[in-house]
């Protein structure tokens, strides 16, 4: 099977390099995406594969990274080490931009990789790219994250590493409503999203270490 999804795997991103690489973007096998370098972090289309009953099935992720965020949220979120220099701020799966929670398509020869790779370049090329553009900046992350605390975020999986990011864009941002942001992150935190303890704790460290943090 495994074999199988990487054949698959490889099929799409023959067919997409060329479109993408007009974009700037390289195929990184490692993380099973195409990257684009950018001065404050990185841009990428994520192929997430899974072995299925014949063939295997391929759901498509588009992601960016701001430096200025990771480097400050990531230390005190429960990601391994390792991971940081490839961690992501804000990761969703393609369809999300559709209003669908997730598009999983199977794969099983040639015809189907083909279609796959149109329809992810397509998508890239009508909402991923224009997602990136938008969200690539500071001010749209920190509206995104934070107009409203209380409530999840659907764009990101992980609910509770957004509140970690979110206070970090509060921070970055220089909102004055700081305090009210911190505030509702830990309600949410201690309410519907039953963090534990420890996570707690990592989350009013962060929040102490920025209220004294001096971006100069």
């Amino acid at each position: 099977m495994e074999n199988s999804t990487s054949i698959h795997e490889q099929g799409v991103v023959d067919a997409l390099a060329s479109q993408l690489k007009q974009h700037g973007f390289d195929w990184l096998p490692r993380l099973h995406q195409f990257r684009r370098s950018t001065e404050h972090g990185f841009s990428c289309l994520i192929l997430s594969s899974s072995p299925a009953a014949e063939g295997s099935i391929m759901e498509a992720h588009i992601g960016l990274r701001l430096d200025a965020v990771e480097n400050l949220s990531f230390p005190f979120t429960n990601g391994l080490p390792g991971f940081q220099p490839d961690s992501m701020t804000l990761v969703t799966p393609i369809a999300r931009l559709y209003g669908q929670r997730f598009q999983r398509l199977s794969l099983r020869d040639e015809k189907d990789r083909e279609a796959a790779a149109q329809l992810f370049g397509a998508q890239l090329e009508e909402s991923g790219l224009p997602f990136i553009n938008q969200y690539s900046h500071i001010q749209a992350l920190d509206l995104l994250f934070n107009h409203d605390p209380m409530a999840p975020l659907a764009l990101v999986h992980n609910q509770i590493n957004r509140c970690f990011r979110g206070i970090v864009l509060s921070k970055l941002v220089q909102s004055p409503d700081f305090e009210e942001v911190a505030k509702a992150y830990v309600s949410a935190l201690e309410g519907k999203l039953y963090a534990p303890e420890p996570t707690l704790a990592k989350f009013h460290r962060l929040s102490d270490f920025l209220r004294h943090y001096s971006m100069n």
